[in-house]
């Protein structure tokens, strides 16, 4: 169909007026007399239609010479041959352009399919930002978290640090003054056992001049009663035994009474002792509480470190891959 109304006939008026102009009705001829308006091949068909008829009318015209017919013949040849080439032409040029626009049409499609992909990688590059910057930002709060945590603690080790100095400084003074009582006590018993070791020497010097007096006493008794030497001297021997479990009773018996007094000392000072014992257990267990207390915050402690060590580096290996991110999608 002839687009914007041309027809036949209007192709055939615009024919003859080039014709009567003395121009040559060409198909390009036609088309800028009919305002360039119709299709070349359209003007082509409908031009060859027309001449046809003229060239039938023509050959029926008796009136028409020889060379005339000749003419016309030749005219209507070169103008087969002229739409011939121009329809060829045409029609190579709408292959070729047909073929461009397959390719185009080809290209458009690749690129869309490409277009596609990439906007799919770039929703798949953009989830996965918005899912690093959340765990990001969850990383970070869990670390704030932790940090407070941290400071808390390192707060509380402090002053269970200056507890624990201050029980280890009061437990000095206690062992200072133990160590002091002590050395009081041992200086006492060595006061003790020399005042004790000089009374026996008084009492062995006693002795002796006692032995020599009965000595003494002895020979004149014997001087008195030879006849009776046997039970001088069994009383001598005696006396001597009964002087000695006597010496040994005095002595028995002020060794008695030093030990007695020392052991009321030393009872008073064993109570003394056991309320300082007391006291020191307590102090122990404390400080063994506080030294437990203590390897468990270090664990805590050490835990944390851990923890914000694997997070840092989780929140470092996400950075990473964030930089990377305008490069894939790009």
């Amino acid at each position: 169909m002839a687009r914007g109304g041309i027809n036949k006939a209007l192709v055939s008026k615009a024919r003859e007026t080039l014709i009567s102009r003395g121009e040559n009705p060409s198909i390009d001829a036609i088309r800028v007399e009919l305002g360039n308006t119709g299709s070349k091949s359209t003007i082509h068909r409908y031009l060859r239609e027309i001449e046809e008829e003229a060239s039938a009318r023509l050959d029926d015209e008796a009136l028409l010479s020889q060379p005339i017919k000749e003419l016309v013949g030749r005219l209507a040849s070169a103008l087969r041959q002229e739409a011939q080439s121009l329809v060829e032409e045409h029609q190579s040029q709408v292959k070729s352009l047909t073929d461009r626009l397959q390719e185009l049409e080809n290209s458009l499609a690749n690129t869309n399919n490409t277009l596609e992909a990439k906007e799919g990688e770039l929703k798949v590059v953009l989830s996965d930002l918005d899912a690093s910057k959340a765990s990001e930002e969850s990383l970070k709060t869990s670390t704030t978290k932790a940090n407070q945590a941290n400071e808390k603690l390192q707060v509380l080790l402090a002053e269970k640090q200056a507890q624990i100095e201050s029980l280890e400084e009061k437990h000095r003074h206690n062992r200072e003054a133990m160590e002091h009582y002590r050395q009081s006590v041992k200086d006492q018993r060595e006061q003790d056992q020399r005042k004790h070791e000089h009374q026996v020497q008084q009492l062995q010097a006693e002795i002796r001049t006692l032995n020599q007096t009965l000595s003494v006493k002895q020979g004149d008794i014997t001087q008195l009663n030879k006849d009776n030497g046997r039970l001088a001297a069994e009383l001598g021997a005696t006396q001597k035994a009964v002087a000695k479990l006597e010496a040994e009773q005095h002595k028995l018996t002020t060794n008695l009474e030093l030990k007695t007094e020392e052991t009321d000392s030393l009872q008073t000072q064993l109570s003394e002792l056991k309320d300082q014992s007391g006291e020191i257990d307590k102090l122990k267990k404390l400080n063994e509480e506080l030294l437990a207390w203590k390897a468990q915050a270090s664990v805590s402690i050490g835990k944390l470190e851990t923890e914000i060590s694997i997070k840092t580096e989780m929140m470092n290996r996400l950075l990473a891959e964030k930089s990377k991110t305008p490069e894939v999608s790009g």
